[in-house]
């Protein structure tokens, strides 16, 4: 969806990719989320260009972020470290041909809370029970807990329900480690929740404000344009002081 990856990914011209790469390790982050779209020609080829171009400017472990299998398969050959595959859920396909990625390469993987026909949950309820169901097919499957990573879903606030759903999800990641009784890693994209509200300034105070609250209802892993310092910002002044670090000015730049 960024122009210049795009033309770049089209012209298998590395630079772009490598400035953004290392834009995005400047900002503090642990990890590249590499989101190709589903690679329909040349998945192989192209899932390896976009990786080694990224590993030729940063260390940080990367997230493979595709709904071709294939390309994911590409990819856990040719990562450094050990990266995480983003993602499956209930879907019959991706339970047949992701899952089993992550059992086969001792990989992290994130379990979006989806119904088996792809649609959003409506309810808490339906969220809580959609991880139990989720839990116990990749239990089933082979995965240790400690490799599942949670995605509970966030939707646009400007859904009828969009309120409700971010409450919902907030409710979800608290109970989620009592309900399936072992610790549960949890991540979103957060982008979602100010999806078709453009460049508005007051969709980045949004995305800050529901970001502080995820971090205190136990949120791990935020997906997030790192560009809107601020956003960066809240995650490290709310880490700092949920884990007590010693505090610094020049750690956060906004």
């Amino acid at each position: 969806m960024n122009p210049k990856i795009a033309k770049a990914m089209n012209d298998m011209d590395t630079k772009p990719i490598r400035d953004l790469a290392s834009e995005i390790k400047s900002s503090g982050s642990k990890i590249i989320d590499l989101n190709p779209g589903p690679l329909r020609k040349n998945c192989n080829k192209m899932m390896a260009f976009l990786i080694n171009s990224v590993q030729e400017a940063t260390d940080l472990r990367l997230c493979l972020d595709t709904p071709n299998p294939e390309a994911i398969e590409t990819g856990l050959t040719i990562c450094k470290d050990k990266p995480i595959i983003n993602g499956f859920s209930l879907e019959p396909h991706k339970m047949e041909k992701i899952l089993p990625l992550a059992v086969e390469s001792d990989a992290e993987i994130v379990g979006f809370l989806l119904h088996p026909d792809g649609k959003v949950p409506r309810s808490l309820d339906e969220r809580l029970s959609l991880a139990v169901t989720l839990a116990g097919e990749a239990k089933k499957a082979g995965l240790p807990t400690e490799r599942l990573i949670i995605d509970p879903i966030v939707v646009p606030i400007s859904w009828e329900d969009g309120t409700a759903q971010a409450r919902d999800v907030l409710s979800c990641i608290r109970l989620l480690p009592d309900l399936l009784g072992f610790p549960v890693k949890t991540v979103v994209g957060l982008s979602n929740l100010t999806s078709g509200a453009g460049t508005k300034t007051d969709s980045f105070l949004i995305e800050e404000v529901y970001l502080a609250m995820l971090i205190e209802a136990g949120l791990d892993l935020a997906l997030l344009n790192v560009l809107r310092k601020r956003s960066v910002g809240t995650a490290f002044i709310c880490d700092s002081i949920k884990n007590s670090r010693v505090w610094s000015w020049g750690e956060v730049d906004v």
